[in-house]
């Protein structure tokens, strides 16, 4: 009964996530003609939705791969922001607490990797649990709603 609840939970954040990932990225315009934030926002989205399929079918070797993607367009997205490129859409003074949630977000990423590659369920379910929780908490603060 418990992982029927967890997975019905992740499908909600997911289904959260999945629709307004891009668009805090969408609004965040940089000045060249890649938006580098919005490209990270799609590959996160695209690494979630198998993150979650792959945790329904107990397939925690397949969770690896699509994260690789993230971590390419994460520099991408770092060096728009040191380059003072993107503008968050909301609270765009706080672009230095925007960038320590991000860098702590991706060293969970890498934990939840390590751990997928371990096998070890449990605590894959629970980072997942919390870097959907960092997402959300990510979008009410840096996004229009």
């Amino acid at each position: 009964m418990i992982k029927i609840k967890f997975f019905a939970l992740i499908a909600v954040f997911s289904a959260v996530i999945c629709s307004s990932s891009t668009a805090l990225a969408e609004n965040a315009k940089p000045t060249g003609l890649e938006n580098p934030l919005k490209t990270e926002m799609q590959a996160l989205d695209s690494a979630f939705k198998n993150l979650i399929t792959s945790l329904m079918l107990n397939n925690l070797s397949a969770i690896e791969e699509p994260f690789h993607e993230v971590h390419k367009a994460k520099h991408k997205t770092e060096e728009a922001l040191e380059r003072k490129e993107i503008v968050l859409p909301k609270n765009n003074d706080k672009v230095a607490e925007f960038i320590k949630i991000d860098h702590e977000f991706h060293h969970q990423l890498e934990v939840l990797i390590k751990a997928s590659g371990k096998g070890d369920l449990k605590k894959v379910q629970k980072v997942t649990h919390e870097l959907l929780d960092t997402c959300i908490q990510c979008h009410t603060k840096f996004r229009n709603l």
